[in-house]
Formats: C-alpha cells, structure tokens, sequence
C-alpha cells in the first residue's frame, strides 16, 4: 500500500492573474463577512422567564474567519503587506457601515462596546497570522 507523504504540498507556481484572482475572492468573502457580522452583532437570546441577554457571536467569527482570510491570503504572496488585503477590505467595509448614517437613515453600527470589540477581533485576528510567522 502506498503512504501518503508527511508533509503537505504548497502549490506555488501560479501566475500573477492567479494571485490577483484568489485576492479580489478573498476580498470579497471579507465584505460579505463583515456585513454580515454588523448585521448579527445585535443578536439576542430570550431566557426563561421572559429576559434576553445579549449574545454577540460574530465577535469571535470576526476574529477567526479574518484569521483564515489573512492566512490564506499569506498563500498568494509572501509581502505581508499584500497578504493583508483582505484584512484592508473587511476595515474599509466596517469603516463604510460605520459611516452610514451620512448615507442613509439607519445606523449600521452603534456606539457601544460590541462595535468596538467587533472592530478589534476582526483586525487582531487579520493581522495575527501574518506577524505570527516573523
């Protein structure tokens, strides 16, 4: 029977069109996330008896999935810099939600410490991987 090597198998003979690609998915999976995010981040749990409690989730999924966003991002380039596009995206994306009420009339995004939290898992969590490696 044959094994299977120990090690996995990088792939890194791509093209430049290939990088900039697999970029611009991540890019958007980072809008798509924090949208999302902001729009849970609100989320409450009704307990027995009637009382909720608030239960914002999408802290942690801000801070694991731009961790995966950031670490797959390491695959395309080696330059931290351009790793970290998708992490830029996701900011600008919270930045824009943020702004909203000069746009429109809702607020996205309120003022306490949830967005707070939400904003510094999903920057903490983007930029972990890619000072963990240096």
């Amino acid at each position: 029977m044959r094994q299977l090597p120990q090690q996995g198998f990088i792939h890194q003979d791509f093209s430049r069109a290939e990088a900039i690609g697999g970029l611009f998915w991540l890019s958007l999976g980072a809008l798509i996330s924090v949208f999302l995010e902001v729009m849970y981040l609100g989320t409450w749990i009704a307990l027995p008896g009637g009382s909720s409690i608030a239960f914002p989730y999408t802290i942690l999924i801000a801070f694991f999935f731009t961790m995966v966003l950031s670490r797959t991002a390491a695959l395309w380039s080696n330059r931290a810099v351009i790793a970290a596009i998708p992490l830029y995206v996701w900011v600008a994306g919270y930045t824009v939600m943020m702004m909203w009420p000069v746009f429109g009339d809702a607020q996205l995004l309120g003022s306490n410490i949830r967005s707070v939290l939400l904003l510094g898992a999903g920057v903490i969590g983007g930029i972990w991987p890619l000072i963990k490696v240096k």
